[in-house]
């Protein structure tokens, strides 16, 4: 997976297509054409990120959907997923060679169409005597078939992760804030979606048998209510929405007593068809912010909140499959901040850290998860990582379910 990125104040075309008379797409840091032909990308006036973000994201990026589907199943309620018909592409097809963005830059080019090949010249030495099936082909890993077996979760590890998981509902009661949405993300403006989630999340800290009836109907009534404004969401709406489905969804899933689990099942498909078009609206809505910290407490909880929806299924079919989790290849691929003790901070400590530069990296979750070795220091891991480690390393390091 490659992010790019598209800064709207840099308007002239990158150094190799000038020289080639070809349209550039203005991609950043590496603009298509020179991705295609392996050529290093180098812009005139390259300048640095300024405290005023306008910034739309070019995304070639797995889709939220397993490979084994190519598109969300149909919801048992069909009304209850509004955003199906919204006109956004949910890309059946998780390798794809062109820009899932389909913004005006790629789309009017006409290199843009179809992907530019890669040919690689036959090596002058070549024996046709012994080699007499032809020269090796060369292919680009992103055309190569992705091959992945199904991760079975230890009892221990399944227990481990829904007590992680079920602890985002007495963080969000007591603090307005947890380990996928961060304490300032709405610090200036309080979605609707937001206020609920907190006040449903206290109701349920005080649950008792008189009032469950109660709290069964304020989450139904609350539900639908989103359910009747996703056609005009923000993106920070949205967002917002899909963070009260999630807390919605631990309770009912995870609360059998409540007797909501049939009903929050189905709703797992409508959770997976929000959140791929959150995904979709990430990349393809520019977002101003006043500064450098509020874009990155957005986008890293932005992030965060994808990935947990994916993993909150991933848990589920965990619980109901014998150990099996069938959202691997989604979750593998799936980006978080490269540092995540960023998140701890304040913005006063926050901008003295490293340069911007090295707070925007990102790394895939396969990618965090497989530098992790035995000889690691758990103390130094945050409450985030420990979750996201306990699910794929917990076998490996024992260590890692009671920490």
């Amino acid at each position: 997976m490659s992010l790019s990125y598209i800064s709207s104040t840099r308007k002239k075309s990158c150094k190799n297509c000038v020289k080639a008379k070809r349209r550039c797409d203005l991609g950043y840091p590496c603009c298509k054409r020179c991705f295609a032909k392996q050529l290093t990308c180098n812009y005139p006036t390259a300048s640095r990120v300024r405290e005023t973000e306008e910034v739309v994201v070019r995304l070639r990026t797995p889709d939220l959907i397993p490979f084994d589907s190519a598109a969300p199943s149909e919801p048992a309620n069909t009304s209850t997923a509004e955003l199906q018909d919204d006109g956004f592409t949910i890309d059946p097809v998780l390798l794809q060679s062109s820009d899932s963005s389909g913004n005006s830059h790629s789309s009017s080019s006409p290199e843009s169409s179809s992907p530019e090949t890669i040919t690689e010249p036959w090596p002058p030495s070549w024996n046709w005597q012994t080699h007499p099936a032809g020269p090796p082909i060369t292919i680009m890993e992103g055309l190569l078939p992705q091959i992945w077996e199904p991760s079975i979760l230890s009892d221990t590890q399944v227990g481990s992760s829904l007590n992680r998981v079920c602890g985002f509902i007495p963080a969000l009661a007591y603090s307005g804030s947890t380990d996928y949405l961060h304490e300032a993300l709405y610090q200036d403006w309080q979605p609707q979606a937001y206020q609920d989630s907190i006040a449903l999340s206290s109701l349920y800290m005080c649950k008792t048998g008189s009032n469950q009836s109660i709290l069964r109907r304020a989450i139904d009534s609350k539900i639908n209510g989103l359910i009747s404004q996703s056609k005009t969401w923000t993106l920070r709406e949205h967002l917002a929405a899909v963070q009260a489905l999630i807390i919605y969804q631990i309770i009912r899933l995870f609360d059998p007593e409540l007797g909501m689990q049939a009903q929050a099942e189905k709703h797992n498909t409508m959770l997976e068809v929000w959140v791929a078009h959150l995904w979709k609206r990430f990349f393809n809505e520019p977002q101003k912010f006043a500064n450098c910290f509020d874009n990155w407490v957005f986008q890293e909880s932005l992030r965060r909140t994808v990935l947990l929806s994916v993993f909150l299924r991933g848990i589920w079919s965990a619980v109901t499959k014998g150990g099996v989790c069938d959202q691997v290849p989604v979750l593998s691929r799936l980006p978080i901040a490269g540092d995540a003790r960023l998140w701890e901070y304040k913005m006063e400590e926050w901008v003295l850290q490293e340069p911007w530069e090295n707070k925007e990296k990102v790394v895939t979750y396969q990618d965090f998860s497989s530098t992790w070795t035995g000889e690691s220091d758990i103390g130094a891991l945050t409450e985030w990582q420990k979750l996201l480690l306990v699910a794929c390393r917990g076998q490996d390091d024992p260590r890692l379910l009671n920490c």
